[in-house]
């Protein structure tokens, strides 16, 4: 696999003109909800394009691909479909109910429903949650596979460039980015699916390549994994990034339609990736006709012994022209960028709006605020870092990660919201503190005590002569969140009678 210059070239000027965008808002910010929210002001179609870039990472571009490459289309029916159920729950019943107060941040809302002790162990999971590890995973995916570098080069170089236009340019900068980084998305998908699917014989070598299996829809993947990962798909209910794009609205109504047309946008896009990573997988299966084959040997088109997250890259570097392909993989950094800029903000958000200001200093200006944020994002940043290279694949660290942030938030949130009746002080700190504590507790004890299946790509222990995978944990936690929600309940009734 070689890139050529010109398109070494096209990702140098696209990551410089990131960084320049960031520079360009540094100094345009009139106060903090200015820097956060971009004064409340966006339209249905910034709207569109921050909120797809932001949830089309590379943790669903190669997470997707994982699982199409390695059980098919179940990757789309058992995985990505699902979510789409969840972002018209939130499009028509959430955002309505979120828009009707005042709020800046996940924190606030349950500070309005429980008091300020589970304001701020929602403003840590928020953190948590925020963390771009993931992205940085995949920014050292991208640096090992395209330009050679050990995968920690790759999120030092990569992530940083995307650290800086956070930082300085607040979220003004995060939602025109987001835009470019949109309108990249799309066109490079668009130009590099034909020459794909040419690379490798089109539709019909697939499907007589292929087991029969990638071609039903629940595939041979474990149900067990199929529910998990569809209940991930929960936590787009509770998402820190969704909310402050609700907050940042001007209305519900461009929330509302941008989420509907957001809908078919997601599960186009979710369709064509799976298409090419089944593209990827049929070339391992093939012969590269190109080689001279004088043993009688057969050569595989692609190497079958790629990792199932890289195979979407490798198929791209293998069969795009020089120029298409520095797009493409321009592209895939725009994809990236635009999740990690947007997590970090609100893990910045998180340290300076929801814990140092009610905290530390209630007074606090809004440029001490936005200079906390900044500090925040970096601290978000090195944290993330730390939890990236812990990981050793992508799919588990998205659990891990959604896993914190439903089994603490899910209950009390949804349960506050619409519950009038439920809206007491301990049942919501409860809830909340215990779905955080038994989350990370068990995936720590899992990863120690558990050993890491290559076949599964999962950590795995024993309990009771049972296989207990890690992806397993919210069936514990949320019943914990669950219960711990109705003990706080009953203390309360305890109390007052």
């Amino acid at each position: 696999m070689s890139i050529s210059g010109i398109d070494y070239a096209i990702i140098i000027i696209y990551l410089s003109g990131m960084v320049g965008v960031g520079f360009w808002f540094a100094k345009k910010h009139e106060d903090f909800d200015d820097f956060f929210l971009a004064g409340r002001s966006l339209t249905t179609p910034l709207l569109i394009t921050t909120l797809i870039s932001t949830y089309y990472g590379i943790d669903v571009l190669f997470g997707d691909t994982q699982l199409a490459f390695t059980d098919g289309v179940v990757a789309w029916f058992g995985y990505a479909r699902p979510t789409y159920a969840f972002f018209l729950i939130a499009a028509l019943l959430l955002a309505k109910r979120l828009r009707e107060d005042s709020f800046k941040s996940l924190p606030d809302i349950l500070q309005y429903y429980y008091g300020g002790n589970t304001r701020y162990v929602g403003a840590i999971t928020s953190f948590i949650y925020s963390l771009p590890a993931l992205s940085l995973y995949g920014f050292g995916m991208l640096g090992e596979v395209v330009f050679g570098w050990q995968p920690i080069l790759g999120m030092l170089v990569l992530g940083g460039i995307a650290l800086i236009y956070t930082i300085t340019g607040g979220f003004w900068a995060v939602a025109l980015t987001d835009s470019i980084q949109f309108v990249m998305m799309c066109l490079v998908i668009a130009i590099a699916f034909p020459f794909a699917m040419d690379f490798v014989g089109g539709f019909n070598t697939m499907i007589e390549k292929l087991p029969g299996s990638y071609f039903d829809t629940m595939g041979d993947l474990n149900i067990f994994l199929i529910i998990i990962y569809a209940s991930t798909g929960l936590s787009i209910l509770v998402e820190p990034t969704f909310y402050q794009r609700i907050f940042a609205a001007k209305s519900y109504k461009n929330v509302r339609n941008a989420l509907i047309i957001g809908i078919f946008i997601w599960g186009s896009y979710d369709w064509i990736i799976t298409i090419l990573a089944m593209a990827a997988k049929t070339g391992t299966l093939i012969p590269n006709t190109s080689v001279s084959i004088n043993t009688g040997d057969f050569i595989p088109l692609i190497d079958p012994d790629i990792k199932p997250d890289r195979s979407l890259l490798t198929i791209m570097i293998l069969s795009l022209p020089v120029g298409v392909l520095g797009l493409f993989l321009a592209g895939v950094l725009s994809t990236e960028m635009s999740t990690l800029d947007s997590y970090c903000l609100v893990a910045g958000g998180n340290i300076a709006y929801d814990i140092y200001k009610p905290a530390i200093k209630p007074d606090a200006t809004d440029a001490e605020l936005i200079k906390t944020t900044r500090y925040g994002i970096l601290l978000s940043w090195v944290l993330g870092f730390g939890v990236a290279v812990i990981f050793k694949q992508m799919l588990g660290l998205w659990v891990f990660l959604a896993s914190i942030l439903i089994s603490s938030t899910l209950v009390p949130i949804l349960l506050g919201l619409y519950i009038n009746n439920f809206r007491k002080p301990l049942a919501g700190f409860i809830s909340s503190i215990s779905g955080l504590i038994s989350t990370v507790v068990l995936n720590i004890y899992i990863m120690v005590a558990g050993n890491f299946d290559e076949s599964e790509e999962t950590y795995i222990v024993e309990w009771f002569g049972i296989d207990f995978l890690q992806e397993f944990v919210m069936y514990i936690t949320v019943p914990i969140s669950i219960i711990g929600f109705f003990i706080g309940i009953l203390i309360h009734k305890r109390m007052d009678s």
